[in-house]
């Protein structure tokens, strides 16, 4: 079946045919969240894709569908959903970027624990510890990134290096980071 007209079979609300869209495009959605999510702020949490996912498929849904209604064939279907999943998911970091969430995120993606543990505050001046032996660079983009809420390019301006720089950067500024709190204990 034709993209075209699965499109019009979701459309018509035909039997079967939003979970066949589903299992055709779920994937591109979730494929393309995840890389506008790892561009945005260096990890793509599952839970995170996920819920960009979700947000894309309730915002092709929305208004009668009018996004879905929108497609009109000029590009391919899977190009369409991949460009609504990026915005949706870029627009979700924006939103927490705004409300601070992103900027107290561990550096190694794991989720925080729920309650103070004994060992956090040693931990916390092991991180300070090691965040002070970094060159000034490394810990300028930690900064930026993880305390500040910075996006990859106002990363970019304050450093004056490419945006295209910052991902690799702020990976290898991590990876050092690692070194150093793992060589410390």
């Amino acid at each position: 079946m034709s993209d075209r007209a699965l499109v019009a079979r979701c459309l018509d609300k035909a039997p079967g045919a939003w979970e066949e869209f589903l299992a055709i495009h779920r994937g591109t959605l979730a494929s393309a969240a995840g890389a506008a999510l790892l561009r945005a702020q260096g990890s793509a949490p599952r839970a995170d894709v996920d819920n960009a996912v979700q947000a894309a498929l309730v915002e092709l849904l929305r208004d009668g569908n009018a996004a879905l209604r929108a497609w009109q064939g000029r590009a391919s279907l899977a190009g369409y959903l991949r460009v609504i999943a990026s915005r949706v998911a870029l627009n979700q970091v924006r939103g927490e970027l705004r409300k601070g969430f992103l900027r107290f995120r561990p550096l190694d993606g794991a989720p925080e624990p729920a309650a103070p543990e004994a060992g956090d505050a040693a931990d916390v001046e092991a991180l300070r510890a090691a965040m002070e032996r970094l060159p000034a660079r490394e810990k300028l983009i930690l900064s930026l990134f993880h305390f500040d809420g910075a996006t990859y390019a106002q990363i970019a301006r304050v450093m004056g290096i490419p945006a295209g720089s910052v991902a690799p950067t702020l990976m290898r500024a991590r990876e050092k980071l690692r070194g150093l709190i793992g060589g410390s204990t």
